[in-house]
């Protein structure tokens, strides 16, 4: 049974209803990647027909979250530890094409966000939220991404990010407190940057701060997987 199965309904058309609650089992790893999604079994367990459940995993296909092959059915995407590595070097091409468009323009408003969520995450590293701190990381970079205004470049970071999001509920959960303290260092770093203006040495950073991320992960999770 999935847990979110009382997921509150209200405002919601049986569709959403239904594309929620899987998208956000999937997310969490409640549902793990290779798991079969079988139509009738998941129409049963959330009291509706097969209608807006085929239609909602027809939507998490198209984000890659869910596989459909013919005559064969539905089951949650594959997602490995050896992804770290697409995973980084895409986020830190995006990241590097954000910065180059923020350093020029960034507001005083947008600097206050950043700093927000960085204070937020400091007092999660400090009482060790592992849970709460990685949240607030890919907020953190998602938000780097929509200051730019960039719809291509959001799209494009948020689906890398939910595939990280998948990553880390699925295997990295337990050691990502050997990235945090570093990170937020860096985060601190990179906002100064921003505010100085100084494009260069902030697309130096975020090359830094991806592949030192890769890296480590790559061999924490090669020592347990």
């Amino acid at each position: 049974m999935l847990s979110l199965h009382a997921f509150p309904k209200l405002h919601l058309t049986k569709e959403e209803y239904v594309y929620t609650i899987l998208r956000t089992a999937i997310m969490r790893c409640e549902l793990k990647p290779g798991e079969k999604l079988v139509i009738d079994s998941l129409s049963s367990e959330l009291g509706v027909s097969p209608i807006p459940v085929r239609a909602a995993l027809q939507r998490l296909q198209a984000e890659g979250l869910v596989e459909i092959t013919p005559h064969t059915g539905a089951m949650v995407s594959k997602i490995s530890p050896a992804m770290v590595n697409e995973i980084f070097l895409l986020l830190e091409a995006l990241e590097c094409m954000a910065f180059g468009v923020l350093a020029q323009k960034i507001s005083d408003q947008d600097i206050d966000c950043l700093r927000t969520l960085v204070t937020a995450m400091e007092e999660a590293f400090l009482t060790d939220n592992i849970s709460r701190w990685s949240d607030l990381n890919m907020e953190f970079h998602r938000v780097i991404a929509q200051i730019t205004q960039m719809k291509m470049l959001i799209d494009f970071t948020d689906r890398v990010w939910d595939s990280w999001s998948r990553l880390r509920h699925c295997y990295l959960t337990p050691i990502v407190s050997e990235r945090m303290a570093q990170s937020q260092a860096e985060h601190r770093q990179m906002i100064e940057l921003l505010q100085r203006g100084e494009t260069g040495e902030l697309i130096a950073l975020a090359r830094q701060h991806n592949s030192q991320a890769r890296e480590t992960y790559q061999a924490l999770l090669k020592d347990k997987y």
